[in-house]
């Protein structure tokens, strides 16, 4: 009897040190792993552990719970090996997107998946790719091998539930003491000024938890009815009617133009340049309004400083890396620059060299009230530079078409994109403009970078030659979306802020300079105000309050909550916004007439570029284009006699869609995906040449 009971006791120590390695050590050594990883080194990774071990224990719990949720499983191995691996692909998930970006990976990158496919090819050679389908094949192989071989315990008494309870109950009770009893571990996500900071700080698993956690604003502790309107009665609307009084004629346009990864490089202290990479760009800054651009994000997330210009928001607000895009706007309008000047009869156009679904804005711009977008898909002379992104002169005749569309004023935003990342490419002879004083390893990145930016600054010109030349008041507004991704540190910088770009505002009526630095989303309502415009609750808020004020912040969070997720009690309980119906491209793709010739059928219509396509009776018809107005069917064209003819009319009143209109040809705009963007009207086989043949 003693023999066994000392076999038993040894068998339960055995267990108990294999449990002790498996939910004790294993979060340890996932943790030291999961920061070797996010801070490129192993050294670093250890000395985390000892710098800050109080945040490095909270990382490494969270992990352990994580893990502990195995014990609930009868493969148990097989559950706990498999959280294992996903902390270490979220590890390395991380370590690859800092290799491009300065951003770390969050929760919310798994909603940008369509839009990191769609840039992969700048970034990932064909080897790469390739190298990472066979090691998610292998790693699929090795999960499914190791489903099957795993031991399986078939009971699980009450006793071990009871245990297995107490063990996730003592890890979640240590994780809410340490986070409510040590300082270091008390930082609110919501409060995170430096994203890239924060993780470095208090650890990758920490922030990419809160990353899941904490989405959307959370309800202000005093919000109600009362203290909304509470906000909103400091608000003059006086300056409101005054805007509406204006004769259109007095409106001046405005133009406001997202410059990607664009900033002024002599804030760069070490760079040397053979000539000046910006010479517009600086004189613009030294006759007209300009200053510092605060903006939510460094090395990557366009939209979110895009979002905060465009809607008067701050994109911290809400959560820890959200991307109000691929969130609230994905389903929901709101007041923003557009539905402001759409009240005093603006419209609101923007163009932009790069994919429409890029970001989802072929979705998001209806909800944000733009009239017209105009992406690469319905431009025509595209020339890409060496990384395979569209040269931004395309955006100077785009732009002036959108001031032509119409008899009123207009509201124009550009997004460009030929200085978008990577620069790591490899440069083909001469560069007009030689940068010294780079770091080490990087001299081909900047002078690549630089030269790309030069480019953009002619560009600028450009513009602004063509507007110097049209007898409209016009406002036009530049700046920089982010910093580029290239490895820049704070110390590197004559304002040693990671998050500040510049911005200009020039115009050919004499607004007074003042020079101003300012939040991006303080731009618009900045513009506004200069233009003598304060429509707008948003508007008149940034334009009326004290920037320095103490409660500036959280009134403006309260309205956005009250908007987004609250009654909307600033809005007298009424959704004031409804979605536009954005038309794709500044004039429709349109079809005038098919006739037969020699190579097939030739198309005649108008806004043909290279990405649309000729439907008849619901079949893509192979051919191509010839220019604007010309387009070459090469496909043979089979009129269904049965069908007969159709009027357009009765069409509509049976409410028969355009594609199941028979006989009829259809112009449609798809892009590099074959995703259709938008359709033009049906042209009727019995109103072209060919029902006459």
């Amino acid at each position: 009897m003693a023999y066994k009971g000392d076999v038993l006791m040894h068998y339960n120590l055995k267990k108990a040190f294999t449990y002790i390695f498996r939910y004790l050590m294993m979060p340890v050594l996932l943790e030291i792993i999961i920061e070797s990883l996010s801070r490129k080194s192993l050294i670093s990774g250890i000395g985390y552990m000892f710098s800050s071990p109080v945040l490095f224990s909270f990382n490494a719990l969270i992990i352990m719970l994580t893990l502990s949720v195995a014990l609930f499983f009868k493969r148990e191995i097989f559950v706990f090996i498999t959280v294992a691996v996903v902390w270490l692909c979220f590890g390395v998930a991380n370590f690859v997107i800092l290799h491009f970006r300065v951003t770390p990976f969050s929760a919310v990158d798994f909603t940008m998946i369509n839009t990191a496919i769609s840039v992969s090819g700048h970034y990932l050679t064909v080897l790469n790719v390739l190298m990472m389908v066979v090691a998610a094949g292998v790693l699929g192989f090795a999960m499914v091998s190791l489903y099957r071989r795993a031991p399986k315990h078939h009971k699980r008494n009450h006793k071990h539930i009871v245990v297995s309870a107490m063990a996730v109950a003592s890890i979640s009770l240590a994780l809410v003491f340490m986070k409510s009893s040590s300082g270091s571990v008390q930082a609110l996500a919501t409060n995170y000024t430096n994203i890239s900071e924060a993780y470095e700080n208090y650890g990758f698993v920490y922030c990419f938890t809160n990353s899941i956690i904490d989405t959307g604003i959370s309800e202000p502790d005093d919000y109600s009815e009362k203290s909304v309107k509470k906000i909103v009665n400091k608000l003059d609307d006086s300056s409101k009617n005054q805007s509406k009084s204006k004769n259109s004629d007095d409106k001046p346009n405005i133009i406001m133009i997202q410059l990607e990864s664009f900033f002024d490089v002599d804030y760069m202290k070490n760079l040397k340049f053979s000539k000046d990479p910006l010479p517009v760009f600086h004189k613009l800054c030294k006759n007209y309004s300009s200053g510092l651009l605060k903006v939510p994000t460094v090395g990557a997330g366009t939209v979110n400083t895009e979002f905060e210009v465009l809607t008067g928001m701050r994109q911290r607000d809400f959560g820890v890396c959200e991307y109000p895009y691929k969130t609230v706007l994905k389903s929901t309008t709101s007041e923003s620059v557009c539905n402001d000047l759409a009240s005093i009869g603006y419209k609101s156009h923007c163009v932009h060299n790069n994919n429409a679904t890029f970001y989802g804005r072929n979705t998001v711009f209806k909800n944000l009230g733009f009239d017209t977008f105009t992406s690469m898909e319905y431009m025509n002379g595209l020339k890409e530079n060496l990384n395979g992104w569209v040269n931004d002169d395309v955006m100077v005749p785009q732009i002036i078409k959108t001031l032509d569309s119409t008899q009123g004023s207009d509201f124009t935003f550009g997004i460009t994109v030929q200085s978008h990342g990577k620069y790591d490419v490899d440069i083909e002879g001469e560069q007009p403009i030689k940068v010294t004083g780079a770091k080490e390893g990087m001299e081909n990145q900047y002078t690549y970078y630089v030269n790309q930016i030069a480019q953009v600054d002619n560009m600028i010109g450009n513009l602004i030659n063509r507007l110097r030349k049209r007898n409209e008041k016009t406002i036009l507004v530049l700046y920089g979306d982010h910093l580029p991704s290239l490895d820049i540190s704070a110390d590197e910088l004559k304002n040693s802020d990671l998050y500040q770009t510049q911005y200009v505002i020039w115009d050919n009526f004499g607004l007074k300079k003042s020079d101003k630095d300012m939040a991006a989303y303080q731009l618009y309502s900045y513009v506004l105000g200069k233009a003598g415009i304060h429509e707008g609750l948003i508007t008149r808020y940034h334009q009326q309050m004290d920037w320095n004020s103490n409660s500036y912040l959280s009134d403006l969070k309260t309205l956005e909550y009250d908007w987004f997720y609250g009654e909307k009690y600033a809005y007298n309980g009424q959704n004031e916004f409804v979605q536009s119906n954005l038309q794709m491209g500044t004039y429709p793709v349109t079809l005038e007439d098919v006739r037969k010739n020699k190579k097939g059928y030739i198309v005649k219509g108008k806004g043909f570029t290279d990405y649309t396509k000729i439907y008849f009776n619901g079949k893509s018809l192979e051919g191509y284009k010839i220019d604007t107005a010309h387009y070459q069917i090469t496909d043979e064209i089979d009129y269904d006699a049965d069908e007969g003819y159709m009027s357009l009319q009765y069409a509509k009143e049976n409410g028969i869609v355009d594609e199941d209109i028979p006989n009829a040809f259809i112009a449609k705009v798809e892009d590099k995906d074959n995703v259709c963007l938008s359709a033009g009207k049906p042209l009727l086989w019995n109103f072209t040449t060919l029902y006459l043949d």
